[in-house]
């Protein structure tokens, strides 16, 4: 069976809920934050945030309480999830983690779930939890340590004593799919053993009824306390909105209070007080509102049992006994609201759609100063419009947000200058407009028609002040809308496309974001592009052009240079640094620095100093360990430098004048390279440098280095030489240069592609060999001139061993190696064409042998890098000099991490919604749309509509105007502006800078973008003569010349078009739009309008796809009928086509078309297979055809004669037409979001894709009637899907093909392969990959393709098919094991959060691995490996009989999904992987970071 493999490179940053409170200790100030299924914890202190930890749990969180009981000095978290389950958290201060102290769900099974949101309210004294999840039902969790101590809690304790008639339901964690109770215990080690125990009434690890029917609400605890059994309540409302507990005193009974809406669309408030009616606990009608704003929609509790309605235009004070008090607001749905005095709820906090943060200032009064008598509500600023509030105190605020950066601001009493806060905030400034510069001197364009309009300046309004301060900002990618990946294929312009060259006429630089993510994110107020990549940035700080650099070194001293003086007071404090950088030229070398005193800007200067052999290039050179001298090795000789006086200390010269090829120096040991093949030795001994011995070797050196293994001790113990001839590398030991027995060969491992298909050798010589040692392991690392970096693992404890071997393609120039210091980290930089970081990821284990480490290529993101040296320097931490395209400049490096993120933001209320790259140009194309509010200029008298005549479509000239409809041009005259404008830009992708940008026709919205080149069809009648025209002619758009073959490089717009009073798009138009380097501006190449929404557009075969509300249309850019004459495209049925000016010989008409189900939103093309993802029926497939009309036919529906056919130079002899044949499609109900193409295995994997089943596991499918297990899995076709849908599941689905006469496979039907719930909605999937391809020789090709995906909630994911089958059922069995045996907080069931759940049916998951959790598996220590490798056997044996239950209910493999007639296994037992797959547990290891690799 062929696995997907899925795994977050990105998790979602998306926040949803948060919360503060003294959680890790009495004293602290702690922010609790919900992004999806990811709990994070932050310390708050002095204005910053600290993250303490982030923990995964088993559901999606729907909701986040703070507790804080008064017998205990921390407070606990509840936490509620989607699929109805709780949990209370609390934090054990001595392990640093968080324990489940309680858990359960509140199901009920003939409940109807509510159509709003799950609503939670604790009361204010912590006596009871209310949950609204179902309709008119309200679940009660007590919250009383000791009921007894409460008489309003006798009816609940009576009530557990009654049959299951009093509607109470309680027990302990959800029986649901377990044949007996079961409970979850963590042993000494820290796996979770479980248990099958029947019920118990006097065991303190249940409480009383455990064994309850299926489907109630039920809950469980750790300890005896806490939460008790739930209570089923019931309520007249059905719509209820909101829900909250009122304020009262501890001796009053709990009183909730609804928000509902009624069957007459008005909405009310209900107040209920929990009371006893008939014997049971009841909710009892207390007191009810009048009719409220239409639009409200939330309720906060104030003082004296009165309540806070919050609407979209106002704000009412509702209580039981007095009259409404209302105040109107700014127009605006709130979104959050905290309080900053909880206590005295005087001072509340508004959170709006628009992102305006505002204060409400409350003031009480009457008789106990418990009545609200006046509303005060004052703009204190802008923020991310948020989804949460959180006041931590000093002012501060937390900010979380769906659509925007998480904010941490800090509130003032005073308005603060516009100065101050784009201090605080570097992300006000917008780098975006019409008329921006290609330098990245963007303006501000707070308004996208403002440039249309002619709105002066005075008419503006004045920016209102702010009294927010941002402190801290957090990387938020949500929503992801679209994303494009950047840097997959090879840097090649097209043709005659003038590629490295801007608008502006400057040069490009070359390379860019090689393997990065670019995405469509945020909306409302700050929308932005987000670009993701992998591996580490330079940021340019200084620069310089210089050629013909040869080396380059950076140097240190401690002590400021002197070149006037002959003499420097060494006793003198060190009060300076100088750095030094050598650049080694082609004759010459050239001394570069500067001092840093404190508070002084760094100067950068050509130094003249003596003792330094400037006339001659140097070799090598470094400071001494001591720091009082210098080494300088030239081709003539090596100096040793005194750095206080600046003079030649010692000097070494080769005998009869040889010369010296090679050098390496690393603190006091020098090693060169004398007459081609001889190693000379040298030691810094007191102040001298002298010669310790010298080895001939039998090869001419390439290469040399000396630096040691053990960068601490800072000696090294062999030099490492590369020879040329031989093409090897040996080792020398120290200090008598004896060889090492140890072969070490440059052939290439087994395993490892090389071009080279005639030898084992990679072709390349040795450039540059390093010893370093990265993670604990010594490595030999050896650069090729071909690109390819072989890495040796050594074992140095008695004798140099090699323990592995692997050679890695990193570029295709010759590669240099440096070691440097990067965050802390032992890291190499490989300088190439395609430069990369090496460093190592050690796990914090031990092992039986050694310690764990595993080398990470991190691409860097400047291409051609010929030399790099890591830089010193206190006033730039992290720098390093790299020399680039003739320039040497200083920059800082990113953290080496596995992703970075960078945001451009985009104006103000226009949200990026399609986004695509054209690798040939360098530039993006961004289709946004802009929101548009009431003070907007629009077209409202004759000068206006000239201007929107002249701006609303792609170009301005005089068959724009032509192209307005007649009902747009009506709609407009009347007075009816659009709320919302599309607009299309281009941009360049190294400066994200705007090179054109203009707005689409009114009510037009992109809906689909992509960049493609188009091949020029002949018309249908000339085909056989025009045989050539199909080939392509190498002339690319925005060239001069007649242009015969292809339509190079242009980006098609999928747009569509809904007028007021219309509920679907009717109409739509593909635009074919191109950059004019000449006039350096967009043009429009083709248009063509449909009867619908373009949903999707893909290149197909130099053709389009494009997917038109329920048709699949394929255009063509095919040379247009004569005038007179009749277009080919069926026009009447899928719509028309128009001619532009810029290229009136060819026009996009339909070639072929095809109904699709309800509506086409997305396709994927498999060869000549297109798979079209609909919004409700799945996944259907076409397949192309291409056929010849018949010539009599031909003739027939032609409507020019033969002989006219014949001048045009076409012959008789048939026309070629295409056609789309349905050939499959998938029958189950799916709302489709998102679809990509599987590509079929390896040639090489396609034996092992489908292993052998183990006969104790599935030998029972034998004895199935109809069930086969070859046809169920051997027959399937190589045409695979993965679908997303729109309740967050990931399918993969493929056609059955070639099925033999009487198979009971359906062949006309797509099967469902795998399944699998991934807990967030995905937009969009892509081929690419983050990471640079490094090819793993244990596992060579088994990972593979990659899709990359990116979800609602802000996650970037990778998905990768396991072409081999044991590995994947062996990482199906890790999976299942860490899922049954490690700790989660909430303690959830991993089976139901991963099950497949839809509105329709919630089924068991299958085929696909978490990667996510099978990854966790590395960070385990070693003890608690093992018990998961062995499934929780060994010394922690479980008992015999409850073993044996255990496993009989589990029934490894037993369990078949069917769908149709194939039968998918799924293993679901804990058992003993190394048994059951005669694997090691250093294997599996193996295995598993090889996994990691792939993000």
């Amino acid at each position: 069976m062929q696995y997907q493999y899925v795994v977050s490179a990105y998790k979602a940053s998306s926040v949803s809920k948060s919360t503060n409170g003294a959680f890790t200790s009495p004293q602290a100030c702690n922010l609790i934050v919900a992004k999806n299924n990811q709990l994070q914890v932050f310390q708050f202190a002095a204005g910053r945030l600290e993250q303490v930890g982030s923990w995964t749990l088993y559901g999606k969180i729907a909701s986040l309480h703070f507790i804080h009981p008064k017998d205990r000095l921390t407070g606990v978290i509840l936490v509620t999830s989607e699929k109805y389950q709780f949990a209370v958290l609390s934090w054990n201060a001595a392990d640093q983690r968080i324990v489940t102290e309680s858990t359960g769900e509140f199901v009920e099974v003939t409940g109807r779930p509510s159509t709003e949101s799950k609503l939670v309210a604790v009361d204010p004294w912590q006596r009871v939890i209310a949950v609204y999840a179902y309709q008119g039902i309200v679940h009660l969790l007590p919250l009383v340590s000791d009921p007894q101590s409460h008489s309003i809690w006798k009816t609940l304790l009576r009530v557990t004593s009654k049959d299951k008639s009093t509607n109470t339901s309680i027990g302990g964690l959800s029986t649901q799919n377990k044949p007996y109770p079961y409970a979850v215990h963590q042993n000494e080690s820290g796996l979770m053993i479980p248990k099958y125990l029947q019920p118990d009434t006097n065991s303190t690890e249940f409480i009383e009824g455990a064994n309850r029917t299926k489907g109630k609400a039920t809950a469980y605890s750790e300890r005896s306390t806490d939460i008790y059994p739930i209570l089923t309540r019931y309520i007249h409302e059905l719509k209820v909105l909101d829900m909250q507990f009122l304020h009262g005193s501890s001796d009053e009974q709990p009183t909730f209070a609804v928000l509902y809406e009624d069957a007459n669309m008005q909405r009310h408030v209900h107040a209920y007080r929990l009371g006893e009616a008939q014997g049971e606990m009841q909710p009892l009608s207390l007191w009810s509102s009048l009719s409220l704003e239409a639009a409200a929609t939330k309720l906060i509790p104030l003082l004296g049992g009165e309540v806070m309605v919050v609407g979209d235009e106002s704000l009412a004070v509702v209580g039981p006994s007095r009259q409404p008090l209302g105040m109107s607001k700014r127009a605006a749905a709130v979104t959050a609201w905290t309080w900053i005095d909880a206590n005295a709820c005087t001072r509340l906090l508004l959170a709006d759609e628009h992102g305006v943060l505002s204060l409400v200032v409350l003031e009480y009064g009457g008789a106990d100063q418990h009545s609200v008598q006046d509303i005060f509500i004052e703009r204190l600023g802008s923020t991310s419009v948020a989804t949460s509030l959180s006041y931590l105190g000093d002012g501060c605020v937390y900010i979380g947000s769906h659509c925007g950066d998480q904010m941490l601001v800090r509130l003032h009493t005073q308005p603060l200058s516009p100065e101050t806060v784009a201090d605080a905030s570097r992300r006000t400034l917008c780098l975006w407009g019409d008329n921006s510069d290609i330098d990245g001197s963007m303006k501000i364009l707070e308004n996208p028609l403002s440039d249309t309009a002619n709105v002066s300046k005075q008419q503006q309004a004045p920016k209102p002040s702010t009294f927010v301060e941002p402190l801290q900002l957090y990387e938020n990618l949500a929503p992801m809308v679209d994303l494009c990946i950047v840097g997959m294929g090879e840097s090649t312009p097209a043709r005659n496309t003038p590629a490295d060259t801007l608008a502006n006429g400057s040069k490009r630089e070359a390379g860019g974001s090689y393997g990065s993510v670019v995405s469509c994110s945020g909306m409302a107020n700050t929308p932005g592009l987000r670009v993701v990549r992998n591996g580490i940035g330079i940021g340019r700080l200084y620069g310089i052009d210089l050629a013909g650099v040869m080396g380059l070194w950076s140097l240190t001293i401690a002590q400021p240079l002197r070149a006037d003086e002959s003499a420097m007071d060494l006793d003198k404090p060190e009060e300076q640094r100088t750095v030094l950088l050598v650049v080694s030229l082609i004759d010459c070398t050239l001394l570069l620095g500067w001092t840093e005193p404190a508070g002084e800007q760094i100067d950068v200067a050509e130094m003249a100093l003596g003792g330094w052999r400037l006339s001659e290039s140097t070799l090598a050179t470094c400071l001494s360990r001591s720091g009082r001298h210098v080494v300088q090795v030239t081709r003539q000789a090596v100096l040793l430098i005194d750095s206080a006086r600046w003079a030649v200390q010692t000097e070494w010269k080769p005998e009869n004048g040889a010369g010296i090829s090679a050098a390496s120096v690393c603190g006091d040991q020098v090693a060169v390279a004398v007459n081609g093949n001889m190693v000379v030795y040298f030691e810094k001994q007191q102040d001298v440098l002298k010669q310790v011995a010298c080895r001939q070797l039998d090869k001419a050196i390439a290469c040399i280095d000396v630096h040691a293994w053990d960068v601490d001790s800072g000696t090294a113990t062999h030099v490492a030489v590369g020879l040329w001839a031989a093409n090897d590398v040996c080792l020398l030991a120290l200090p008598d240069l004896v060889p090492v027995e140890t072969k070490l060969s440059l052939d290439m491992p087994q395993g490892t592609s090389s071009d080279s298909s005639s030898s084992s050798k990679s072709g390349g010589l040795p450039r540059s060999v390093l010893m370093s040692t990265l993670g604990g392991t010594p490595y030999l690392l050896v650069g090729l001139g071909d690109g390819y970096l072989h890495q040796f693992a050594l074992s140095l404890e008695s004798s140099v061993a090699v323990c592995e071997h692997k050679a890695i393609a990193l570029g295709s120039g010759p590669l240099l190696l440096t070691p440097f210091i990067n965050h802390g980290k032992q890291s190499v930089f490989a300088a190439s064409d395609h430069s990369a970081v090496l460093f190592a990821e050690t796990r914090s284990r031990e092992r039986q042998d050694k310690r764990v480490s595993k080398l990470i290529y991190a691409s860097v993101d400047v291409r051609g890098i010929k030399r790099m040296a890591p830089v010193d320097s206190q006033a730039m931490p992290m720098a390093m000099c790299v020399v680039s395209d003739m320039q040497l400049w200083i920059g800082q490096a990113d953290p080496v991490q596995q992703l970075h993120v960078r945001s451009h933001p985009l104006p103000r209320w226009a949200a990026p919604h399609r986004i695509a790259h054209c690798e040939a140009l360098s530039a993006y194309a961004v289709a946004s749309i802009h929101s548009l509010d009431s003070e907007a200029p629009w077209a409202d008298s004759a000068a206006d509509a000239a201007v929107w005549e002249s701006q609303a479509l792609l170009n301005t000239n005089a068959q724009q105007a032509k192209l307005l409809d007649s009902d747009v041009t009506a709609i407009l005259a009347a007075g009816g502006p659009p709320a919302e404008i599309g607009r299309f830009s281009i941009l360049d992708s190294q400066t994200m800078g705007v090179l054109g940008s203009v707005l689409l026709r009114p009510f037009e919205m992109p809906e689909s973008l992509c960049s493609l080149s188009l091949k020029r069809l002949p018309r249908p009648e000339s085909t056989a003569a025009s045989e050539n025209a199909l080939q392509p002619a190498g002339a690319a758009f925005g060239a001069s010349g007649n242009v015969q073959g292809w339509l190079d490089n242009v980006f098609v717009l999928g747009t569509s078009i809904v007028l007021p009073g219309e509920d679907d798009a009717r109409r739509g138009r593909v635009l074919l739009c191109g950059w004019d380097f000449a006039l350096h501006q967009i043009r429009i190449v083709g248009s063509f309008t449909a009867l619908g929404a373009v949903y999707s557009v893909v290149p197909f075969r130099g053709m389009l796809l494009a997917a038109v509300n329920g048709r699949l249309l394929l255009l063509g850019w095919q040379r247009r009928a004569s005038s007179g004459e009749t277009a080919a495209a069926a026009r009447g049925k899928v719509g028309s086509s128009a001619v532009l000016a810029e290229d009136a010989d060819y026009e996009l008409v339909v070639l072929c078309s095809q109904q699709t189900q309800i509506t086409a939103l997305s396709i994927s093309t498999n060869g000549d297979y297109i798979a079209v993802g609909d919004v409700m029926s799945s996944v259907s497939l076409y397949h192309y055809e291409e056929y010849m009309l018949p010539p009599a036919v031909a003739a027939a529906t032609s409507s020019i004669s033969t002989q006219q056919q014949q001048a045009r130079g076409g012959t008789a002899g048939g026309q070629l037409r295409h056609r789309l044949v349905p050939v499959s499609r998938d029958y189950s109900g799916v709302w489709t979001t998102a679809i990509a193409t599987v590509a079929p295995p390896l040639e090489q994997n396609r034996e092992h894709v489908y292993p052998d089943p183990i006969d104790a596991e599935t030998g029972f499918l034998a004895r199935q009637g109809g069930v086969y297990y070859a046809s169920a899995f051997r027959n399937l076709s190589q045409e695979r899907f993965v679908v997303a849908d729109a309740y967050s599941n990931l399918i993969r689905v493929s056609r059955a093909e070639d099925v033999p006469s009487g198979d009971a496979v359906d062949g006309s039907r797509m099967y469902v392969e795998a399944r699998w719930h991934l807990g967030d909605m995905v937009n969009v999937i892509r081929p690419g990959s983050l990471v640079m391809d490094i090819p793993d020789p244990e596992f060579p090709g088994v990972f593979r393709p990659l899709l990359i995906y990116g979800t609602l909630h802000g996650a970037v994911g990778v998905i990768t098919s396991v072409e081999n089958g044991k590995l994947g059922r062996i990482l199906d069995r890790l999976q299942t094991n860490m899922a049954h045996l490690l700790p989660t907080p909430g303690l959830w069931d991993y089976s139901q959060w991963r099950g497949f759940s839809s509105d329709q049916r919630s089924t068991q998951a299958f085929g696909f691995l978490d990667g996510d959790l099978i990854e966790q598996f590395l960070d385990l220590p070693a003890e608690m490996q093992q018990q998961v490798f062995v499934g929780g056997s060994g010394e922690l044996a479980i008992d015999e009989e409850e073993y044996a239950l255990k496993n009989e209910y589990w029934n490894s493999y037993s369990r078949i999904e069917a769908e149709g007639n194939v039968a998918v296994l799924s293993q679901m037992a804990v058992s003993n992987i190394g048994q059951r797959e005669d694997i090691s547990l250093e294997y599996l290891i193996r295995l598993v970071e090889s996994l990691t690799r792939l993000h």
